[in-house]
């Protein structure tokens, strides 16, 4: 039996994904080295284990497995619209980019399910042994969703930054009308407590701006505030204000 750990998970990952007509790959069976040779020639010398690529149907069901699973509202509605039908493999490809946080999380997921398909291919292939092929396996699960819904997840923040003194964080911006993008900024209401006194919005966002400055990085999007006291706005008569109170939609 060959011993797992002498084998490039990666590599192997990468030949069984590889559908090219020009060229075959190849498994050391006794160094679990894998190689790429022409595909007209003759197979190499030697006990080589000849790696057949696995079919269309297992890289599309990584990535409808994936998007059931994306917690991101608008990524998720995109990415689920993007893998039905035809050219999908190309169209979600396209809309990962707008949503960098969301991409690294496909990469990530795409690359345990991509390993756990080579150890899959080792076993099958009576390579390795089946506890072997367990215990390697169990080295690679599906990564947590960690691309949170990001207005949600700032809200979550600015909720223990504020406390009960925050009443209401309300989306509003091309966010809520379902028209963001990597380029649209996410546009944050903060209705605040002013029954004591009125809301300063400089200093409210003086005081937040660490928290908005920290998903800004984490995101790559970019996170802006409006603070308001709650009589203002029940009673706006800032164009800003008004326009966001008709559009805003409730995070928290």
């Amino acid at each position: 039996m060959l011993d797992p750990g002498r084998v490039d998970l990666a590599a192997l990952a990468d030949a069984l994904d590889d559908r090219s007509p020009d060229v075959r790959w190849y498994l050391d069976p006794d160094t679990g080295a894998v190689a790429a040779h022409p595909a007209g020639d003759p197979p190499p010398a030697g006990d080589r284990v000849l790696i057949e690529p696995v079919t269309s149907r297992e890289s599309y069901r990584d990535m409808s497995d994936f998007t059931a699973g994306v917690q991101h509202r608008r990524a998720g509605a995109l990415l689920d619209r993007a893998i039905d039908g035809r050219g999908a493999f190309r169209r979600f490809k396209n809309t990962l980019f707008e949503f960098p946080e969301v991409r690294d999380q496909w990469y990530r997921f795409r690359d345990a399910r991509s390993r756990r398909r080579a150890v899959d291919w080792l076993a099958t292939a009576g390579l390795i042994s089946e506890a072997d092929a367990e215990r390697v396996r169990a080295r690679h699960p599906d990564p947590d969703p960690s691309n949170e819904d990001v207005p949600a997840a700032v809200a979550d923040d600015l909720v223990a930054h504020y406390g009960p003194r925050l009443r209401q964080v309300l989306l509003f911006g091309s966010w809520a009308s379902g028209e963001g993008s990597v380029e649209s900024s996410i546009d944050l209401l903060l209705v605040l407590d002013d029954d004591e006194a009125p809301v300063d919005p400089w200093s409210e966002l003086a005081s937040v701006d660490e928290v908005l400055w920290r998903h800004t990085q984490r995101s790559g999007l970019t996170i802006s505030a409006l603070p308001v006291g709650q009589r203002e706005l029940a009673r706006p008569d800032d164009p800003t204000v008004i326009r966001a109170r008709a559009e805003a939609v409730r995070v928290r």
